[in-house]
């Protein structure tokens, strides 16, 4: 618990500190060019509240072979190709604040539950969210939480289940953390505005774009995380217990938005590959693996974005694959899928002078700091020297 408060504050202050110390202002050529398609609201504080239903399906596959059967002496049953679980709680609600180019989101499950949590159980769901910008590159650190799983086919491969009961997995547990940094080459396109309301999108654009992504996730459970029932007595990773995935993957797609009146439409999808490191517990050795895996980046999102009031829809969705021993020779399959929708409904206060001066000298601090120690002073006064 200790490391993950760690993780999260070094989240949150390496964020912070990027965001503030090298948030440049645009040239006047730039200001130019962009008035028309781009509208800065560096002078106001945005404060926002938010549902979503956000989703986290795993899924788990052990080979081979693909089929194979159970007797139990009363009924012989095809046992399942794949386990699936899901949280019985997937609806949130959080409160978002924005400032210049940070942004900072949190939020909790709701008390609605999809099923019956006295014969599903419960789940617990906590997401945080923190983001801003370094120079050109866009930054998103994400954490959240999951706890608490149904298993959704243990009427297939157990054939004495007919009555209702508890199929929760309490002790699933998922912790994950996301770190994107997106560059843009069209700066008529601006994603400040388009998915995260900091900014203001004036005329219709598109863009192509690149995009860093590290994700480390972590499963881990008290009971395999594939019922023995269930289990291919084949494959020596039926009785995993623990698994960790850190990967790094390089995208590249396209996105764009259509503007009218203060209403949009945007959206933007990637392909692109990386490679993931595996570590994992069996019950009677752990090991490590290396392996190639794809990546999807698909993100959608409308609404009215005006200068004081925004009311925003957005949908994101993900994909984490991983493959042992390796995506080309596959004993054991997990593949997690999320998918968030999220209704936002924000606006916009005044900074106020006090506070606007405040950040000002901040910035003016940070920037001082941060050119003198990468020499930009120095390269600027060699070169008004060789002018002269």
């Amino acid at each position: 618990m200790g490391f993950c408060k760690l993780r999260l504050q070094f989240i949150i202050l390496f964020t912070f500190t990027c965001s503030i110390a090298f948030s440049q202002k645009k040239h006047d050529t730039d200001s130019v060019y962009l008035k028309h398609f781009i509208r800065d609201i560096n002078d106001k504080i945005s404060g926002s509240i938010f549902m979503s239903n956000s989703k986290l399906q795993l899924v788990f596959n052990n080979y081979p072979p693909n089929n194979w059967w159970d007797d139990d002496a009363l009924v012989r049953r095809e046992r399942p190709k794949d386990v699936v679980y899901i949280p019985n709680n997937s609806y949130l609600i959080g409160v978002g604040v924005s400032f210049g180019n940070l942004g900072i989101r949190a939020s909790i499950q709701t008390p609605i539950s999809e099923y019956n949590e006295d014969i599903y159980g419960k789940s617990s769901v906590f997401r945080l969210r923190v983001d801003g910008f370094v120079k050109k590159w866009y930054l998103d650190a994400e954490y959240y939480r999951y706890s608490g799983f149904t298993d959704t086919n243990v009427a297939i491969y157990d054939s004495t289940w007919n009555r209702p009961e508890k199929l929760i997995r309490e002790d699933i547990i998922t912790r994950s953390t996301n770190l994107h940094a997106v560059k843009f080459t069209n700066k008529k396109f601006s994603y400040k505005a388009v998915f995260k309301q900091k900014e203001i999108q004036l005329k219709s654009a598109f863009t192509t774009y690149y995009k860093l992504r590290y994700r480390s996730e972590n499963y881990n459970a008290a009971e395999p995380f594939i019922p023995p029932l269930a289990r291919n007595p084949d494959s020596k990773y039926g009785t995993m217990t623990r698994l960790r995935m850190n990967d790094f993957t390089v995208i590249g797609g396209g996105a764009g938005v259509l503007v009218w009146n203060g209403f949009y439409l945007g959206a933007m999808i990637g392909i692109g590959i990386g490679g993931q490191h595996q570590s994992f517990t069996l019950d009677s050795e752990s090991g490590i693996h290396y392996s190639m895996i794809p990546a999807l980046d698909i993100k959608a999102s409308g609404g009215y974005n005006a200068e004081r009031m925004f009311i925003t829809f957005q949908l994101n969705s993900e994909m984490t694959y991983s493959a042992l021993p390796s995506t080309f020779n596959q004993e054991f399959l997990a593949i997690s899928y999320f998918t968030n929708f999220e209704v936002n409904c924000g606006y916009r206060f005044d900074m106020g002078p006090h506070i606007s001066r405040s950040v000002q000298w901040a910035n003016h601090i940070i920037h001082t700091t941060v050119d003198a120690v990468m020499g930009k002073g120095h390269v600027k006064t060699n070169k008004k020297a060789s002018d002269n």
